[in-house]
């Protein structure tokens, strides 16, 4: 689990919302991406169709964020041929331009991989932010029709 960006108020906001220690965590605004295999694999936007969403990186340090936490689950039973055939397939599922900050992020995205992988799930706090998120924009939309 990563904070969004190096910045100083990203890393802050989540301090106070998700302390590390806190076992009651209310959301933040996080990256997230699963080691498997020795690599980190993460899935974020591109402008095209042709680029794909999804990456991989040395564990623990993506470019782009600065590293929060390692969150533990189970091993997966999958070898390292069945985990390459399920990237192959995931690389499909999750084009760079279906990427959606509120509905479909790498928060998602790690959550879907960790349970095809049988390693369990993304704790509900990593990606709590954008479920509300999501949720007001829905609301807003619904509403605003109406009027």
């Amino acid at each position: 689990i990563y904070d969004v960006s190096h910045e100083d108020n990203v890393h802050k906001l989540n301090k106070w919302l998700a302390h590390k220690r806190n076992p009651l965590k209310f959301g933040g605004v996080f990256h997230a991406g699963v080691e498997v295999n020795g690599l980190e694999w993460s899935f974020g936007m591109s402008l095209s169709d042709s680029v794909p969403g999804i990456s991989c990186s040395v564990p623990r340090e993506h470019p782009d964020h600065r590293y929060r936490q390692t969150v533990k689950v189970r091993s997966t039973k999958l070898t390292p041929e069945q985990v390459a055939g399920l990237l192959s397939q995931l690389i499909e599922d999750y084009p760079g331009d279906d990427y959606d900050l509120l509905r479909r992020n790498c928060c998602h995205f790690a959550d879907d991989f960790l349970r095809r992988l049988g390693a369990g799930r993304l704790p509900g706090w990593v990606y709590r932010l954008a479920r509300v998120g999501a949720t007001v924009d829905w609301a807003m939309q619904k509403f605003s029709k109406r009027g």
